[in-house]
């Protein structure tokens, strides 16, 4: 993937999405993913994993990835409004239901695979965790500090984590009973799109060959942790069937 310097992503038009550079960084590939469907073409931009970004701090206020740049509006910066501009941006096909029910069922479970203490970033705790901590490495240390990283953050993280991929496991069954593939309903929404990007990178990572990722990331990932058992063969089938039906691989940082 070529990408734009901070200064030449600040300066373009269009689309532009600061993703993190030559790793899979979670929510980016979730917001790619749903580019990817939506067929939206975005100019990608660099960061640094685990360096200071003071140019990026200085263009949209904070040194984290992804952010989402549109023309003169404002800029991106959470999950949420990623995927409501995404949604804006190109209404079809359409990934948030248009049902308010469906809705608040489909924004719940994501809340609790992509906002703060939700799985993907309890799994970056985990992760830090198994590398050593924050004292292993500066990186390590930048990122404990953005994740609110202690000791006991990380064993409450262990339930969170369990839980979480129970809840996904238990309502993809239902899903499957009921003769659907897809968490609502029985089309694709951005909720599958999220769910079997996170597992693919950071529950059940994807072979190196389809998911290239740093070796110490994917250690970070791979490592042992009791409650990634709670993810059950339904959650796993349906990543691999999502990634089949609507998304690309290898994937490509």
């Amino acid at each position: 993937m070529q990408y734009l310097s901070i200064e030449e992503g600040r300066k373009a038009r269009g689309l532009r999405l600061v993703l993190v550079a030559g790793t899979p960084g979670a929510w980016g590939e979730c917001i790619k993913a749903v580019y990817h469907v939506k067929g939206l073409d975005y100019r990608p931009v660099a960061q640094k994993m685990g360096e200071p970004n003071e140019d990026l701090r200085d263009w949209t206020g904070q040194t984290s990835a992804p952010v989402a740049a549109y023309d003169d509006e404002r800029i991106r910066i959470s999950w949420e409004n990623m995927l409501w501009q995404a949604e804006q941006l190109a209404p079809d096909p359409p990934l948030i239901p248009k049902d308010a029910h469906a809705r608040a069922r489909m924004f719940g479970v994501l809340r609790e695979l992509a906002g703060e203490c939700g799985l993907a970033w309890d799994r970056r705790l985990q992760s830090i965790a198994a590398a050593g901590g924050p004292s292993a490495s500066p990186v390590l240390a930048r990122l404990a500090s953005k994740y609110g990283y202690s000791a006991a953050e990380v064993e409450t993280s262990k339930l969170r984590v369990s839980q979480v991929l129970s809840l996904c496991s238990d309502l993809l069954e239902a899903q499957h009973a009921a003769g659907s593939d897809y968490y609502v309903g029985r089309a694709l929404t951005a909720l599958d799109l999220y769910s079997a990007v996170l597992v693919a990178v950071m529950v059940d990572p994807l072979p190196h060959a389809l998911c290239p990722m740093p070796e110490a990331m994917r250690a970070g990932f791979t490592a042992p942790f009791e409650c990634l058992k709670a993810a059950r063969p339904s959650l796993l089938a349906h990543r691999d069937r999502i990634f089949e039906r609507h998304l690309p691989l290898p994937m490509d940082f």
